[in-house]
């Protein structure tokens, strides 16, 4: 009857702790959209002007003021602009980038190797919790009997034992986002332009990246050509 108590208790203990580890693996991934195909990226991110490329510039630095990025390398000879912007919201989703056979592979290694750990670390507080809980209900019997040989008003009397547990909550810091932009000028003829927008987005949880992707959200490249096309009219 002991061995059958502990391996009920094993395996409650075992399933509550593999639940509590797959509750925080999931709460930790958010949902992400799939990268697009390079055509339909392309489309997405790609307006034609008119106007120069040097006038596009001109107004593309303006846009990136009014959405606040940090301007970083302007080269109108390669037609490229690029600029930067931290958030402690984020601005729009990060696509999930395409896994590899391998990382999948160390995926599924990791996850049996931990929950193998968890059934280990159940095994083992199912024996040590299971063997307080025998003496518990021997000493429960014991007093059952006493008690009704004597009184049955006699008090029952508990200890309860109190643990205090530290939380470390290291230097990890608030969530932060990265915004990566950058801006192609090509002129396909005098006076009209063919302006590329691509941005890569970071998540960081304090100083690690916890997510890194393209932004590939159509509302996003929607705003900013809306923003480009009313600077240019100015």
């Amino acid at each position: 009857m002991v061995h059958i108590n502990v391996f009920n208790r094993f395996t409650r203990g075992a399933s509550w702790i593999l639940i509590l580890y797959l509750s925080f693996a999931l709460s930790g991934c958010s949902f992400r959209p799939d990268v697009l195909s390079p055509e339909e990226a392309r489309i997405m991110q790609t307006r034609e002007l008119n106007g120069t490329p040097e006038e596009i510039a001109r107004a593309v630095v303006v846009v990136l003021q009014e959405m606040h990025y940090t301007l970083g390398n302007v080269d109108m000879n390669l037609g490229v602009i690029t600029a930067e912007r931290s958030s402690e919201r984020k601005l729009a989703p990060i696509s999930k980038e395409p896994v590899s056979e391998s990382e999948i592979d160390d995926g599924v290694k990791t996850f049996f190797i931990v929950a193998g750990i968890v059934l280990v670390v159940g095994f083992i507080a199912a024996l040590i919790f299971g063997g307080n809980d025998d003496d518990d209900d021997d000493d429960e019997e014991y007093e059952y009997g006493n008690r009704h040989r004597s009184s049955r008003w006699s008090r029952r009397h508990s200890h309860h034992e109190t643990s205090t547990v530290f939380v470390d909550s290291g230097n990890s810091g608030p969530a932060s986002y990265l915004y990566t932009m950058t801006i192609s000028l090509e002129e396909i003829v005098p006076l009209q332009t063919r302006v590329r927008v691509t941005v890569q987005g970071e998540h960081y949880d304090g100083p690690a990246v916890s997510e890194s992707g393209p932004i590939q959200a159509q509302e996003f490249y929607t705003d900013f050509f809306n923003r480009l096309q009313i600077a240019l009219n100015q």
